[in-house]
C-alpha cells in the first residue's frame, strides 16, 4: 500500500526511523509524557547533555534532566566539595567532604540511581 504512494527509498527510510526510535516506558514516564508530549520525549531520549557546575542549582538541573529520560548526561565540576556546599546540594554528604571528592564525583551515584536507564558519567578535568 505505501509503495504505491512513496518511493521504495522513502519507505525504507521511514521503516528504519521507526525501528530505531527510542522506546518510551509509559508506565514509568507517564508524568513526563503529560508535560512534554510524545514528540519531545522521543527527542529527549536521543539527547546527550553536559551539565557544568554542580552547586545547588546545577545539581537540581541535573536531577530534572536525568528524570526527563535523556540518553546520556555528563556531569562536570572539578571543584572540590566544601562544607558550605552541603546546604545547597542535597546529593552530597559530610563524608564526601572528608574524602575530598569533587562535586561531580560526590553527586554521580545518587543522580545515577534516579534513573538507571540514563548513561551518567563524570568529567572533572578542564573543558577545552
Amino acid at each position: 500500500f505505501l509503495v504505491r504512494f512513496f518511493s521504495h527509498e522513502r519507505v525504507r527510510r521511514w521503516a528504519c526511523a521507526v525501528a530505531s526510535a527510542p522506546k518510551i516506558d509509559e508506565d514509568v514516564q507517564s508524568r513526563q509524557l503529560a508535560v512534554y508530549g510524545r514528540e519531545a520525549m522521543l527527542r529527549l531520549a536521543r539527547a546527550k547533555v553536559l551539565i557544568s557546575g554542580l552547586d545547588g542549582l546545577g545539581a537540581e538541573i541535573a536531577k530534572n534532566v536525568i528524570l526527563a529520560n535523556v540518553n546520556a548526561v555528563t556531569l562536570h565540576d572539578p571543584t572540590v566539595l566544601a562544607i558550605a556546599d552541603l546546604g545547597s546540594n542535597f546529593y552530597t554528604t559530610e563524608q564526601d567532604v572528608r574524602d575530598g571528592k569533587t562535586r561531580a564525583d560526590a553527586c554521580v551515584d545518587k543522580l545515577r540511581s534516579l534513573n538507571p536507564g540514563v548513561t551518567t558519567s563524570v568529567l572533572t578535568g578542564k573543558l577545552t
